[in-house]
């Protein structure tokens, strides 16, 4: 079957990803038999033309859509990212009358309400390696779909989602398919080319339970883990084949579990390797042997997602460690030579003028490369901050979330944004 995978993202602000999920669902495809074609859009002056002009060339029998963001995520200067994609699918869908299939992060999160949007009929729910190709096969016999595991469907006047299949083991997955889109594109040179970067992921899941985080509801809670010489493999295969000298890992938990965290630097480290690598670490996991692993390894900065530095804000927002495990996981970082990025989540339930000072205090102690802070907290479904959010009146019960709404506690709405924006001005390092 010859299958079209779209890539849409077209955000520019802060780091811009390789498209890593439609690649891994080229490369699913591609093993089953099919014919594959990938579009990515990110760097397209005409997405609409240069789409349409993909499908008459290839002539596709299925096409699948990944939407990877909804909105910006900014309270105090939103933009809403989907009214474009309205228009790329009208014009899909008057050029051919193929099925077309939505899936990715930002999909996951708002399934039903993306297909009514875009005015679609189905959608792949989380990872998309098996459901996808299950949904594919039916397509091709002729078969229904209604019932299969994964999906979410609008037909018929109903709208429902299918329960997922369980997930799939990532030692069972095929490495991405890097070679039906220009990798080299996403060779990022910080300080002299802009900010695409290449990508790849060594983990899968999140077992945390941040009352604001939608990433267990897109990769599930349970932590699954990539065999470690496949990652080593697939580091080494962007610098040998693709020419790429830096990389991220977007697994949210880079130093957990423990073991596995040592097993996977040991790999990259015995291929003497030039390309260098950024991860994503948790507080709560940092030891100095992981960091000591990280810096052997090629890593040369780790972001460490504190959020506060209060620890009444931090045990309001779950997540699971103290003020002192950030000390030490920045601590520990500099003292390997890793450069830092902390973040700052302020607006909170229960923020107030002293623990903002907390959160700002900490961060000037620690002095970390960088702090990224954000003033609201996007609201999404399923999250235990909609129910905080519709407690405290913020948002009405079954409000529709996909137009953004922001938690931000009434006691520093008035000055909060204003105030950050000043202290980030006059602070180097400082980003709001």
């Amino acid at each position: 079957m010859r299958v079209l995978l779209i890539s849409e993202n077209r955000c520019t602000e802060n780091l811009v990803p390789f498209p890593l999920g439609i690649a891994c669902i080229a490369s699913a495809a591609l093993r089953a038999g099919h014919e594959v074609s990938c579009l990515d859009l990110m760097f397209s002056s005409d997405p609409v033309e240069e789409t349409l002009e993909r499908v008459r060339d290839f002539r596709p029998e299925c096409i699948g859509l990944s939407i990877r963001n909804i909105d910006n995520q900014d309270m105090f200067d939103s933009e809403f990212y989907l009214p474009p994609l309205r228009e790329l699918v009208r014009a899909i869908r008057e050029e051919t009358d193929v099925p077309v299939v939505l899936g990715g992060a930002g999909f996951t999160i708002f399934p039903l309400e993306c297909l009514e949007y875009l005015d679609l009929e189905v959608g792949v729910v989380g990872e998309g390696e098996r459901a996808f190709l299950d949904l594919l096969q039916c397509l091709e016999r002729g078969a229904d779909y209604e019932s299969l595991p994964g999906l979410a469907l609008r037909r018929g006047g109903r709208e429902w989602i299918n329960p997922p299949a369980p997930h799939l083991r990532p030692d069972l997955l095929p490495r991405p398919e890097r070679e039906l889109f220009d990798v080299r594109r996403y060779d990022w040179v910080p300080g002299r080319t802009p900010a695409y970067t290449a990508n790849l992921q060594a983990r899968r899941g999140c077992h945390l339970r941040c009352i604001y985080c939608t990433n267990p509801g897109i990769e599930g809670r349970l932590v699954r883990l990539r065999p470690a010489r496949e990652v080593a493999d697939e580091l080494a295969s962007l610098e040998a084949d693709y020419g790429i000298g830096f990389a991220i890992f977007t697994d949210s938990l880079f130093n957990y579990p423990r073991e596995y965290t040592l097993e996977l630097c040991r790999e990259i480290a015995s291929r003497k390797l030039a390309i260098k690598w950024w991860c994503t670490l948790n507080p709560l996991y940092c030891e100095a042997e992981i960091l000591e692993a990280l810096g052997a390894a090629g890593c040369v900065g780790v972001s460490i997602g504190n959020e506060s530095g209060s620890e009444g804000i931090l045990s309001t927002l779950n997540k699971g460690f103290t003020r002192e495990h950030v000390v030490r996981s920045v601590s520990l970082a500099r003292d390997v030579g890793l450069r830092t990025n902390c973040f700052l989540l302020l607006g909170g339930p229960g923020e107030n003028e002293i623990t903002v000072r907390e959160s700002l205090d900490l961060m000037l102690e620690l002095a970390p490369t960088q702090v990224t802070v954000t003033v609201g907290i996007r609201i999404y479904p399923g999250c235990q901050l909609e129910d905080i959010a519709i407690r405290a009146g913020m948002i009405e019960p079954g409000q529709d979330l996909l137009h953004p709404a922001f938690y931000l506690e009434p006691e520093v709405a008035s000055w909060l944004h204003p105030f950050m924006r000043d202290f980030c001005d006059n602070h180097p390092g400082w980003v709001l």
